[in-house]
């Protein structure tokens, strides 16, 4: 078994070397709700905003519907709440 230690802090993961798939082009994305000033594209695509928010409360879901199979080496997902506590609850599905 191969172990890494990773630090907590999100400021520290390095993201360099990487390559993000390009959304745009390869896949569809159904959601349930945003704000006007918080796309979900804002959360999908690197410098297109500050994030997603949904625009309704509740149990949100965004889907990506790739258009051609894909192989994902690494998913990154990241919450920031900053204006109350809470507890985020994520489930990450696949269908064939």
């Amino acid at each position: 078994m191969r172990k890494t230690i990773i630090r907590r802090d999100p400021e520290n993961v390095s993201h360099a070397g990487q390559t993000w798939l390009d959304l745009d082009r390869l896949a569809r994305i159904e959601f349930t709700s945003e704000e006007t000033a918080h796309p979900v594209e804002a959360a999908l695509v690197p410098g297109r905003g500050a994030g997603w928010r949904a625009e309704q409360p509740g149990e949100q879901t965004i889907r990506l519907i790739f258009e051609q199979p894909m192989t994902l080496g690494l998913i990154h997902l990241r919450f920031d709440e900053l204006e109350q506590a809470r507890t985020q609850e994520f489930a990450l599905r696949l269908f064939l």
